[in-house]
C-alpha cells in the first residue's frame, strides 16, 4: 500500500522515536554549529543590548511553550492509552513535577534578570515579573500533571479534540526539546563548563576512570534535561525496547563529545 511505511513511522505511538532520531541527527550535524553561534551571541550580549534581548527572549520562549504541547495533546493521548496517576507510573510523574517546577523557576529567573536589564526595569517591576513567572511556572506544572490525568469529559474548546490540536502539540514538544538541546549544547561547549568537567577527574586526566566518571555524570545530566519533554511520549512507548535505544541514541553524540573531551590545563 503506497505511503504505508511512512504512515506507520509517523503514527502517534512512534512520535517519540522520531523525535529521538531528529535530535540524534541534529546532534551529529547541526547542534555543534548552533552552540558556536549561541556562545557568540552570549559573549556579544555583554556589551550589545540587542544580543542580550535575543538571549532573554530565548529563555522566555522556552517558558511560554512548556505547557502548550501537553495541553494540545492531552485528549488524543488518552483516547489511545489507559493511563492514570493512581498507577506506579503516576507516582513517578508526581515526583517528576518537583524537578519540572525547579526547571521552570530557573528559566523564569534567567528571563527576568536578562529582560529586566534590557528594559532597565526597576526593582518593583522585576519583582512583579518574578511573581508572574512564579505563577506561570505553577500553571505550567499543572498543565503537565493534568496531561497524565484521564479527562472525565471533552474539553470546552472543541479544537482540543481534533487531530490538528495533537499535531500542534507535537510541534511544540519538538520545539521545546530542540530549544533545550541548544541550551544544553551551548552550556557544555563553553570553556567554563569544560574546565569544571575535565578539571576534576576521577583519576589521571584521560584515564579510564576519568572518562567513565565523566560519562556517568554527563549521561545523568543529559537525561534530566531530555526527559521533561520526552516524558509525554515516554508515557506511551516506555514498554518498547526500541524506545530506550533511541533515547540513548539521541543523547549519545553530546555525551561522548563531553566524556572524551581533552582535559583543560591551567
Amino acid at each position: 500500500m503506497p505511503g504505508g511505511f511512512g504512515s506507520q513511522v509517523l503514527a502517534p505511538n512512534n512520535r517519540g522515536i522520531v523525535l529521538d532520531l531528529v535530535v540524534f541527527g541534529a546532534g551529529v550535524f547541526l547542534f555543534r554549529a548552533l552552540a558556536i553561534l549561541a556562545n557568540a551571541l552570549v559573549h556579544a550580549a555583554r556589551t550589545d543590548m540587542r544580543a542580550r534581548l535575543a538571549v532573554g527572549l530565548f529563555f522566555a520562549a522556552l517558558i511560554v511553550i512548556q505547557p502548550l504541547g501537553p495541553l494540545l495533546r492531552r485528549w488524543s493521548f488518552h483516547q489511545r492509552n489507559a493511563f492514570g496517576t493512581d498507577s506506579g507510573a503516576g507516582c513517578l510523574v508526581f515526583w517528576f513535577m518537583f524537578a519540572y517546577l525547579a526547571l521552570m523557576f530557573a528559566l523564569c529567573g534567567a528571563a527576568v534578570v536578562i529582560l529586566g536589564d534590557v528594559f532597565s526595569a526597576g526593582a518593583d517591576v522585576s519583582v512583579v515579573l518574578a511573581l508572574v513567572g512564579f505563577v506561570w511556572s505553577i500553571i505550567s506544572v499543572g498543565f503537565v500533571y493534568r496531561y497524565f490525568v484521564p479527562p472525565t469529559k471533552p474539553p470546552r474548546w472543541t479544537f482540543l479534540t481534533t487531530p490538528a490540536a495533537a499535531h500542534f502539540g507535537d510541534a511544540f514538544i519538538y520545539l521545546n526539546v530542540i530549544g533545550f538541546q541548544i541550551l544544553w549544547v551551548s552550556v557544555t561547549a563553553s570553556g567554563a563548563f569544560r574546565e569544571i568537567v575535565t578539571g576534576t577527574p576521577l583519576g589521571r586526566p584521560g584515564s579510564l576512570t576519568d572518562v567513565l566518571g565523566r560519562l556517568v555524570v554527563i549521561a545523568a545530566c543529559a537525561v534530566l534535561l531530555y526527559l521533561p519533554a520526552r516524558i509525554f511520549y515516554l508515557a506511551e512507548d516506555k514498554h518498547r525496547a526500541l524506545t530506550w535505544a533511541t533515547v540513548l541514541l539521541a543523547n549519545l553524540p553530546l555525551i561522548l563529545r563531553i566524556a572524551f573531551a581533552p582535559a583543560v590545563h591551567n
